[in-house]
């Protein structure tokens, strides 16, 4: 879940992203997120620090410049991440997601209604609707 949190940060959300694309020395890092953000290069530097001791990313030095690329465990990770979500939300035994244009996934079942409120109190679904057909 450390992951998630250092990605939640808008900064190092678009540190990342631009990283995608390829190597990229700090300089132009900076120049990027700089003009987006208005962010110093002190702050850059030390969102950039934290990516690196996290394992996100990776830092190899070149003359006078450092650069950086994304470390092959950000796709990894992720994809560890979306894989145990989906995992959770199977145990729950429905689902509203249509991933590849059929049916419903993941074994999708009606949710109970709700009829009084001590089943409200009880209602533990995070999408629980106005008319609380969804609980």
């Amino acid at each position: 879940m450390e992951t998630l949190f250092l990605l939640a940060h808008p900064l190092r959300w678009r540190l990342i992203e631009i990283l995608a694309s390829g190597e990229h020395s700090a300089g132009q890092l900076a120049d990027a997120v700089q003009s987006m953000r208005g962010v110093g290069r002190e702050a850059i530097s030390k969102h950039l620090g934290r990516l690196r001791r996290a394992g996100l990313i990776e830092v190899r030095i070149d003359m006078n410049n450092r650069i950086y690329r994304l470390s092959p465990r950000v796709i990894g990770a992720l994809d560890g991440l979306v894989a145990h979500l989906l995992e959770l939300r199977t145990a729950t035994g429905y689902d509203d997601l249509d991933l590849d244009g059929g049916d419903r996934d993941i074994g999708w079942e009606a949710p109970p209604t709700v009829d009084d409120e001590e089943d409200v109190a009880r209602c533990w679904c995070i999408r629980r609707s106005l008319n609380l057909q969804n609980c």
